[in-house]
């Protein structure tokens, strides 16, 4: 009866960034979401939706370049004579930096449209974080690629809509837009 929506998804990805002992990765999301205003029992006249909404869900980030998982050599001039130089350490246990996003909230639209909105907590946990350690110049290599760590980012947003003025041929909107969030590093070595 259009009152209760969900939504599963699976998907499963590779990166030839990633060595192939570790370059799938599996990623998810959960979703629904209830229309209060559609129950029989909800009596609110001035409210025209009212839904609570809840998702949850991994997606990955592979965006470190092609081939960082292998060592590779530049053929350079030396002075007339061909050399070998090193280019890139590379590490084979680097894998996908997955990110897990959960959301809770609410959209509302009060009074005729007049007034509408969402108000949401979010929380993201980005797990296996990808990073660059810089090494000596000394040792040929600039540095390598390695997953290093977890971070969580928290948080509340508002975002309000309200409709001023309503005329046959004009309308006034106004928006606002508010984020309050906390970053913080779970574990990096």
């Amino acid at each position: 009866a259009e009152r209760i929506f969900a939504s599963a998804s699976y998907r499963v990805d590779a990166s030839s960034n990633f060595s192939p002992k570790h370059r799938w990765g599996h990623f998810w999301s959960l979703g629904a979401g209830w229309l209060i205003n559609k129950e029989s029992w909800f009596n609110a006249p001035w409210v025209g939706m009212l839904k609570l909404k809840a998702s949850i869900g991994s997606q990955g980030n592979d965006g470190i370049g092609s081939n960082r998982y292998r060592k590779t050599w530049s053929i350079r001039n030396y002075g007339g004579y061909v050399g070998v130089s090193p280019e890139s350490l590379g590490n084979e246990s680097i894998t996908w930096e997955t990110n897990t996003n959960l959301n809770i909230g609410t959209d509302f639209d009060l009074f005729r449209g007049r007034l509408s909105g969402s108000v949401e907590y979010f929380y993201r946990l980005t797990s296996d974080m990808l990073y660059f350690f810089s090494y000596p110049m000394s040792t040929g290599y600039s540095g390598i690629y390695d997953n290093v760590g977890d971070m969580s980012n928290t948080g509340i947003e508002v975002a309000l809509n309200g409709n001023l003025m309503r005329r046959k041929n004009f309308s006034w909107d106004a928006y606002m837009n508010f984020t309050h969030y906390v970053n913080r590093i779970v574990i990096i070595p």
